[in-house]
């Protein structure tokens, strides 16, 4: 689902430093490890769920921007998360069996590779009893949570993602093919990775996208007026110091969140090169997870 920008969502860098969870009393790096477990929880319950990137993308928003309005002391961060997977899967119309959401939930939180409703079948031929507390726990929690999660986020349920804007701009790629396909791909892992940022909360999508892409350029060496021509002056040069900013702002060390003298910086993780070689959570942007082409030039 898309939606036209709403500020009542994006946030200034001074903001953060005043969040519902440092307010109760949690560090700034307490909180920022809280919502790098949350969206790690979500990828691992979406791509075991096979859901689309989309999907996951959307719960990973709803995720952050529910703890702009909520604490982490208030709220723990995979209820809330397995909250915004299941109500991002209905909203991307990607619907997996509440069942099925549940049980994926309650076996990556307790880490463990067998599927617990196997167990739960196994014990109860011998014993001939439910057992599997868990599962009524975890349903009973994101029931709960989804009436908070959609009145935390005013029912504004319609977003945006940096991936059209970026899959947009290689319409217009005019170099070798397999060149473009390895530069999409560095774009793309950067998008991914910016997911257990804060960057959407601070910058748009298209803004998000651009940077992705303009950080790709750099590190393949590739000249984006000639990959692209005119389409890449156009929306370049308009945002540029934007883009740079959400590269690496004044100040900050390259793979860093924070600036140099100690305070947070919430643009700046897209300058990083790390885990390039392959897009994260095993997405490419040319073979959707489930399939589903609709995600692909």
């Amino acid at each position: 689902m898309t939606s036209t920008v709403d500020n009542q969502w994006y946030y200034q860098k001074e903001e953060f430093y005043g969040t519902p969870s440092q307010i109760s009393g949690l560090s700034f790096p307490v909180e920022k490890e809280s919502r790098h477990k949350g969206i790690a929880f979500i990828m691992m319950v979406g791509m075991h769920l096979k859901l689309p990137q989309l999907t996951m993308a959307t719960a990973a928003l709803f995720f952050q921007r529910f703890y702009m309005r909520r604490s982490f002391k208030d709220y723990k961060y995979y209820d809330v998360a397995a909250t915004c997977i299941y109500l991002a899967s209905k909203t991307e119309e990607s619907t997996r069996k509440f069942k099925d959401i549940v049980i994926a939930c309650a076996q990556k939180a307790a880490k463990k590779d067998t599927p617990i409703d196997d167990q739960s079948k196994a014990s109860n031929t011998i014993h001939c009893k439910p057992i599997f507390p868990e599962f009524r726990v975890w349903k009973d929690t994101i029931i709960y949570t989804e009436e908070l999660l959609l009145e935390t986020l005013c029912f504004d349920l319609s977003v945006e993602h940096p991936y059209h804007f970026l899959l947009n701009m290689f319409g217009n790629y005019t170099k070798d093919p397999q060149r473009g396909r390895k530069l999409k791909q560095v774009a793309w892992a950067f998008v991914n990775d910016s997911l257990r940022t804060t960057l959407c909360l601070t910058k748009s999508p298209k803004i998000v996208a651009m940077a992705a892409l303009y950080v790709a350029g750099k590190y393949l060496d590739e000249n984006m007026m000639e990959s692209f021509g005119e389409s890449w002056r156009e929306s370049y040069e308009p945002h540029e110091r934007e883009i740079h900013g959400t590269c690496m702002p004044p100040g900050s060390k390259p793979g860093s969140e924070y600036q140099e003298n100690g305070t947070p910086s919430y643009g700046g993780y897209l300058n990083s090169p790390a885990k390039l070689a392959t897009p994260v959570y095993g997405m490419d942007p040319d073979r959707p997870t489930n399939g589903d082409r609709s995600m692909a030039p």
